[in-house]
């Protein structure tokens, strides 16, 4: 399960946002009263424990994993819950799993997360239902092949609707919140959860297994929660390596910062720009995280040239000295060789000074024959020479980007311009103040 991070973004919110909150919130009132009317109570005591679960689960998870959202083990509780206590069980364990937070990110975040949690409880469980799939006692005495028809499928299938509807609803409220591409958070979401997600389905259905058909009852808890914490710790290995390569790359920026102060807010602001044209490509999750390295680094390179070099005007250079910066991305590709998870952005630092005409720097690659990388990172370096350019007091016009972008013919790939004016357009541009880079 992925809850909404609370962490604030430079777009402000939509005005559709209320809207889609309070409709996500009713609709989960109005399933949570219907299934209590319409539907056979379950027993007090299995919803009991499978909430005291699902809080422990909630609370125990490990955020930010590289993805800007936070993962829980709640699904493996909640696609239980589907075949364990039905459809207001599912609905009740959701709900009350994310309404306690330690983490306290805000009455309306919780509020929001509490009802997603509980729609994509609800689902699971009546999609289980609806596929044949038998709640509670009658799961007892059941043959190997009726366990995998009544069973085994529905509850495979509860998962994956569990995954589809949870990705599906936090890239909606991602999108109108901070304005990021609906399509590329759900595919984010999906890349980065689905597959664990197969996993909490199995881990699920034994849950079931062993609760009913294996006649533990409540004692099969303990013996899920084994696997549960080894995969948790997974996970944090995951999430401490991925927080180890920001740690790197921050170190590169710093000792950049400390020979040309200047080049740490442009590194910041060319890798925002960079991940929002990258988004905007419909690139990858992958791919937006090695464009998103390039851009940062893009001038590291200049730890490589004289200081006296770095703070004269480019006008005054003579051709020597033009040549000697602009080789810059040579070096730069070169100063992070061998660090393993920077590999796939080096082409990005290397070629960003080609041209898509084929008459650029190092190797006059042409076209796309230009990795996507160094395309991107050019076209957002650029905006933000232009851009950094004007007054402070004066207004970043879409215009004036256009003007940027189209200035030099041959300089960048059309596609990658066209995908910077609609970045430009949905995000916003600052004329002054560095953009955090999202982490």
């Amino acid at each position: 399960m992925s809850p909404v991070p609370s962490t604030a973004t430079p777009t402000a919110p939509s005005r559709w946002l209320p809207a889609y909150l309070g409709l996500v919130v009713a609709v989960a009132l109005t399933v949570g009263v219907m299934s209590w009317f319409a539907l056979p109570r379950p027993e007090l005591g299995p919803i009991v424990l499978l909430c005291l679960m699902g809080v422990v689960a909630y609370q125990i998870r490990e955020p930010e994993a590289g993805l800007r959202i936070a993962f829980s083990f709640l699904s493996i509780i909640l696609v239980a819950s589907a075949a364990v206590v039905g459809i207001f069980g599912a609905w009740l364990v959701g709900g009350v799993s994310m309404l306690v937070d330690r983490q306290r990110p805000g009455r309306i975040v919780t509020v929001f997360n509490a009802a997603m949690s509980a729609v994509v409880g609800a689902a699971a469980a009546l999609s289980y239902r609806l596929l044949g799939g038998v709640q509670g006692a009658g799961l007892s005495g059941m043959s190997t092949y009726d366990l995998g028809r009544h069973v085994g499928i529905p509850l495979l299938a509860a998962d994956v609707v569990a995954c589809l509807l949870n990705a599906i609803l936090l890239s909606g409220v991602l999108h109108l919140a901070r304005g990021i591409s609906f399509a590329v958070q759900l595919r984010r979401v999906l890349s980065g959860s689905g597959v664990a997600y197969v996993g909490y389905g199995v881990i699920g259905l034994l849950f079931v297994v062993l609760w009913f058909p294996a006649g533990l009852g409540a004692f099969s808890a303990l013996l899920v929660l084994a696997p549960l914490l080894a995969a948790r710790w997974a996970f944090i290995q995951y999430g401490e390596e991925l927080r180890s390569h920001e740690r790197t790359v921050d170190t590169l920026v710093t000792a950049l910062g400390t020979k040309e102060p200047a080049a740490v807010a442009r590194s910041r602001r060319v890798a925002n720009l960079g991940e929002w044209i990258a988004e905007e490509l419909g690139l990858p999750p992958g791919q937006i995280g090695t464009v998103r390295y390039a851009a940062t680094l893009h001038e590291i390179g200049h730890l490589g040239v004289p200081t006296r070099l770095l703070r004269r005007p480019r006008a005054s250079l003579s051709p020597a000295e033009q040549r000697l910066i602009d080789g810059q991305c040579v070096v730069g590709a070169r100063m992070i060789e061998g660090i393993d998870f920077l590999e796939s952005a080096r082409s990005g630092i290397r070629h960003q000074c080609e041209r898509f005409d084929g008459s650029g720097r190092p190797d006059g690659l042409a076209g796309h024959d230009i990795p996507v990388a160094a395309r991107i990172v050019a076209v957002a370096a650029g905006v933000d020479d232009a851009l950094r350019d004007q007054p402070e007091e004066a207004d970043v016009s879409m215009d004036h980007a256009f003007g940027v972008l189209r200035s030099d013919p041959g300089r960048f790939d059309p596609e990658v311009v066209e995908a910077a004016v609609a970045a430009l357009d949905k995000h916003g541009w600052p004329a002054s103040a560095p953009v955090e880079v999202p982490s």
